[in-house]
């Protein structure tokens, strides 16, 4: 029987080696997309895109990276969440398709106002990848609820790992998640205390 969330929530660790040669299926990786999919994200603007990786070579550009840390150099496949910066200006065609969606037939307008007093060029970047977390949350509880092992990969070479995915200008990658069947137990959870 798979956990229940509150469980998924208590068992989630960041697996730092996985398993040898225990690929992910396309059905497994399905489930963690649908995941993603479904996150919350400020206005409603989603702005990411997933990709997987689970070919060979794309696998060990990938980890090479993300500076062969463990977890990457055994991952068996890695879903990288990328930040739609260049999407996110408040005129484009993406942001007004968004919002009328957000707006479910009501009028795109307040949130579109919204939008424009809060978009600052020079800032988001870093927003749109702080909201890319948000789809990640959702993917790593979803690993654990299936019986995976995941750790998320923040520390990696951003024009490295865009070159090996080939990203256009203006979709900088905002997170890698390494996945796979962790090759040991989940370690004791620290934390502070609730207080």
């Amino acid at each position: 029987m798979q956990p229940a969330l509150p469980d998924a929530i208590q068992q989630r660790y960041a697996c730092r080696k996985f398993v040898a040669e225990q690929p992910v299926s396309l059905g497994e990786l399905a489930l963690l997309l649908e995941a993603g999919r479904l996150a919350p994200s400020a206005f409603g603007l989603e702005p990411w895109r997933f990709i997987t990786v689970t070919d060979g070579a794309e696998r060990a550009a990938i980890a090479h990276a993300c500076l062969d840390q463990p977890a990457a150099a055994t991952a068996a496949a890695f879903i990288v969440i990328v930040a739609l910066v260049a999407a996110l200006d408040p005129d484009s065609v993406y942001v007004r398709k968004q919002f009328k969606a957000e707006a479910r037939d009501g009028d795109p307008a307040p949130i579109h106002d919204a939008y424009r007093a809060f978009h600052r060029p020079e800032s988001i970047t870093e927003w749109a990848k702080g909201q890319c977390n948000f789809a990640a949350a959702h993917m790593l509880l979803q690993a654990t609820h299936q019986g995976l092992g995941s750790c998320p990969i923040g520390g990696f070479d951003a024009a490295a790992l865009s070159a090996a995915l080939r990203l256009p200008a203006g979709e900088p990658p905002a997170l890698v998640i390494a996945l796979g069947r962790c090759a040991h137990a989940a370690p004791q959870r620290l934390r502070k205390a609730f207080d």
